[in-house]
């Protein structure tokens, strides 16, 4: 945790049934055990987009969390302090005075308390948390009691965001609102077995759209996703790579209404991906 103040291989692929939907699907092998996904043209039922999943092979690779407790800081600077392999935005903040709105546990040490709209029942971000184990591991955890809060035993590293979008390989049915519905550039993080995947959907764009909840989580679902949470979107959304064939922001961050990079939001924290360390202690 850290606290702050090409030979390119492309592969086209008909893993999926669903790819039959988009125009483009390809595969990017970044370095040993990292590889991209684009996902990207018309989709027949969404139109146009363009959709990134990073995949990281576990345990050879981690999650952790970096966080700036009462400013904000761009995720490709906060990617470039940590070493992180890659990066994606994390959870929802406060856009004036900085840091995290939700529960953020770091090293074991709460740093920010759920704020009073997420402790109510009625808002889906605050139902569950993002952990990260001490040997490693990460795991998506329900969260309970008046303060909304998970299990905390072992845990190294903890966020309180959501909607739960997949759950055991069965998507969670969402509230039917405007967050929940509409289209918008959106992060997510997908955990499996043997994989963990950073997924940055872009939007508002007339190249990319975006997607409501409902669909991406139809999009991770046939992608074979067997646990995945949404993580801040809209203009926060941004994926950087520091691997060994890309450097830099590969998605298309919205803020300055344009389809480059140059439109990143600064946020209150990311997860990113790093070799894991004490891979000799996983069970």
């Amino acid at each position: 945790m850290k606290y702050f103040y090409l030979l390119t291989i492309f592969v086209f692929f008909p893993v999926y049934s669903f790819t039959q939907n988009f125009d483009r699907v390809k595969i990017e092998k970044l370095q040993s055990g990292i590889r991209l996904e684009h996902w990207s043209g018309i989709h027949e039922k969404w139109g146009d987009q363009y959709i990134l999943i990073l995949k990281a092979k576990y345990p050879k690779y981690r999650l952790d969390l970096a966080f700036a407790k009462d400013s904000l800081i761009k995720t490709s600077d906060f990617a470039k302090q940590t070493n992180a392999l890659a990066a994606i935005n994390g959870g929802f903040f406060d856009m004036k005075a900085g840091g995290s709105v939700s529960l953020l546990v770091s090293d074991g040490q709460v740093i920010h308390e759920n704020k009073p709209n997420v402790l109510s029942s009625g808002n889906e971000m605050g139902a569950n948390a993002l952990v990260i184990y001490e040997n490693g591991k990460s795991d998506i955890l329900p969260t309970k009691g008046p303060n909304r809060i998970p299990m905390l035993k072992n845990v190294e590293d903890a966020l309180v965001t959501g909607p739960l979008l997949i759950n055991n390989s069965q998507i969670n049915n969402l509230q039917k609102k405007p967050f929940n519905d509409l289209k918008h550039p959106r992060s997510a993080i997908c955990l499996g077995k043997k994989e963990i995947w950073l997924v940055a959907v872009d939007g508002r764009h007339k190249e990319a759209t975006g997607l409501n909840l409902n669909d991406l989580s139809q999009f991770l679902l046939t992608c074979d996703c067997k646990h995945a949470i949404n993580l801040d979107g809209g203009g926060s959304t941004t994926l950087f790579l520091q691997t060994e064939k890309l450097n830099g922001i590969v998605n298309h961050p919205s803020d300055n209404k344009k389809f480059d990079q140059e439109g990143e939001r600064p946020v209150a924290n990311i997860l990113f991906i790093r070799k894991n360390n004490k891979l000799s202690i996983i069970k």
